[in-house]
């Protein structure tokens, strides 16, 4: 198997692609700009509406009690991500499909921004058990009232203000919930476990 999938490069980014989505359940964290399904220029746009929005910095939002956890509150932003993993669907040909999602919000670090950790049970290919996730994204409110989604931020002040709301109490709450339902997924279906040992094991390999 080790030397089939040094012949296949296109198996390994896959495989590579699919350890980093599920193991989003153990550290949550703004991933890089692959998979996003933002194009570069609508990336671009986002990012300088959020410089434009320096001198409206949501003041209470790194405060825990200030800026709680909100599940589904915001429909347009919960149909914004649900739209973004449609997407991720289509280019992920491992992923059968992102089942349950259920959207949580705080305000961002400026107005018109937010950050959104979007738990779901993603279904991969040929493996009964759905694999439990929670993973990041940045969600900036465009001019036309609706939402970029982004897994990929460029502003070093808003990757650090991310950080920081994930060590709120609610947000280490949810991850770690969706922790114990990713280790009763594994522990529930042999094959699941199995095949994604197979995975990490590729995943080793690649970065070897």
């Amino acid at each position: 198997m080790e030397g089939q999938e040094k012949d296949c490069p296109n198996s390994r980014r896959r495989y590579r692609r699919v350890i980093i989505l599920i193991f989003l359940v153990i550290s949550v964290a703004v991933v890089g700009a692959a998979g996003s399904s933002l194009t570069k220029a609508k990336v671009q746009k986002a990012q300088k509406k959020i410089s434009d929005q320096l001198y409206t910095e949501n003041l209470r939002s790194g405060f825990a009690k200030l800026n709680p956890l909100k599940m589904e509150e915001y429909p347009k932003i919960s149909g914004a991500v649900k739209d973004y993993y449609r997407q991720q669907e289509e280019e992920a040909g491992f992923v059968e499909s992102y089942d349950d999602i259920c959207v949580y919000t705080k305000e961002g670090k400026y107005r018109g921004t937010y950050v959104a950790f979007a738990r779901y049970n993603m279904k991969i290919r040929d493996v009964f058990t759905k694999v439990p996730g929670l993973s990041t994204v940045y969600i900036v409110e465009d001019e036309e009232g609706g939402y970029e989604v982004s897994a990929s931020v460029e502003d070093e002040k808003v990757k650090s203000y991310i950080q920081e709301i994930a060590a709120h109490d609610d947000v280490q709450a949810l991850m770690a919930a969706t922790q114990d339902e990713y280790q009763r997924a594994v522990r529930s279906d042999a094959l699941l476990k199995e095949a994604l040992a197979d995975l990490e094991n590729a995943y080793k390999d690649v970065d070897a």
